[in-house]
């Protein structure tokens, strides 16, 4: 069995430079331009829950992987109960990353949450409170989060009655207003805001995290999508999309960074980009790549 080994009280390197608490961690991932998470447990362990958008890579084979690792961006580390994440963050330091940060382990990341992971404006706490006055049948609030992508979600909030109890589920109480949440939600809790928006309504916003409804011009919709859904998946992989032309009803896509010359751009472009384009605009027609792959540093074809 692999052995796991401290080093943490090793003179050079200090630990608790590179340690987060739990909310610290999620607020590093969700304010991070390019955030890189590592999850050191087993695969299996992996396959049965994990952090959206994490990478698995178990301690036994991280030494030997370090020559991947990104020199830009924030490496964040999680493990189970075994000390992974001083093995792994020590290795890191050894070989030169400073950009990097750990939490305890991936059941902390879970089981201490509480209400600093949330705020409510002033505005919104009225509100709550008067329609909960209006109604004393209702318990609260319930908070569900419709995930979109790894760092990306669909933020809805409902008034409800008393809720049976069952697993999966968080009861918080923020400034005397009780909000329900699945286990689903938690990797986007932090930094969430309770508000009254634009339109007048009660919503949950999460500043970085949030998905808002589309609106205004074909391409200015098409803007939203990419910086809202498509960018945040393909940056893992270094790549961007960004709009070229839009001619009528049909859209001209570029693809930069690691996209272009990318040998999977049909498959990314067909079954990804232009369904989800195509299914939160119905005016679009077609959807084309307009870009040169032959200027990509692993181009499928050449000129």
């Amino acid at each position: 069995m692999f052995k796991f080994t401290d080093l943490s009280d090793n003179d050079e390197f200090k630990a608790e430079d590179y340690r987060l608490n739990p909310k610290d961690f999620y607020e590093k991932r969700r304010t991070s331009r390019r955030p890189y998470v590592f999850d050191l447990r087993s695969a299996n362990d992996y396959e049965e829950s994990h952090l959206p958008g994490s990478h698995n890579l178990p301690i036994e084979h991280f030494e030997n992987s370090i020559y991947q690792m990104p020199f830009s961006g924030d490496i964040l580390l999680y493990g189970g109960e075994n000390g992974e994440v001083f093995t792994a963050a020590e290795i890191l330091y050894d070989n030169g990353f400073d950009t990097f940060h750990f939490v305890d382990s991936y059941n902390s990341l879970f089981n201490q949450i509480d209400d600093s992971y949330l705020t409510i404006k002033e505005d919104a706490q009225k509100r709550i409170q008067e329609q909960l006055n209006a109604n004393p049948d209702l318990w609260g609030l319930e908070m569900t989060v419709e995930v979109k992508s790894p760092l990306k979600g669909i933020y809805s909030l409902n008034f409800i009655p008393a809720p049976e109890k069952g697993e999966g589920h968080i009861h918080l109480e923020k400034e005397s207003l009780r909000i329900r949440i699945t286990s689903q939600c938690i990797p986007y809790l932090e930094g969430t805001e309770l508000i009254i928006n634009e339109e007048g309504e009660l919503e949950a916003r999460n500043p970085q995290m949030s998905i808002t409804k589309l609106h205004g011009s074909i391409e200015e919709q098409v803007e939203q999508l990419l910086v809202d859904q498509v960018n945040p998946m393909v940056a893992a992989h270094g790549g961007v999309v960004s709009v070229h032309a839009i001619e009528k009803a049909d859209v001209y896509l570029a693809f930069g960074g690691g996209c272009q010359g990318c040998g999977q751009i049909d498959v990314t472009l067909k079954q990804g980009i232009e369904v989800m384009l195509k299914e939160n605009i119905p005016e679009i027609t077609n959807v084309y790549d307009a870009t040169d792959h032959s200027g990509g540093t692993n181009p499928y074809f050449q000129s």
